[in-house]
């Protein structure tokens, strides 16, 4: 699992996110499970998935400039591989 901010993430209620202090609570995942934070991720710190079998999970809870910052990943991603659709708003 990937988060914009482990500290965001996994504030006490109500700061931080429900998706992840309410399975932590109830003993179905440990804060453990938050592999990498998306700076890490990105800066190389630490390894994305290991092989297309993996499952990534991204939480995003609010950290504008690094939402940003995978929204252009993403889009950048897209066009090299000419996947999805441009569209002008």
């Amino acid at each position: 699992m990937c988060v914009e901010s482990r500290a965001a993430a996994l504030a006490p209620f109500p700061a931080g996110s429900n998706d992840l202090l309410q399975p932590i609570r109830d003993g179905v995942i440990t804060a453990g499970h938050v592999h990498a934070e998306l700076g890490e991720l990105v800066a190389g710190t630490r390894p994305g998935r290991q092989s297309p079998e993996q499952i990534t999970l991204y939480k995003s809870v609010g950290v504008a400039v690094q939402d940003a910052a995978a929204a252009g990943l993403a889009i950048a991603a897209a066009r090299r591989h000419r996947a999805g659709q441009e569209i002008t708003l």
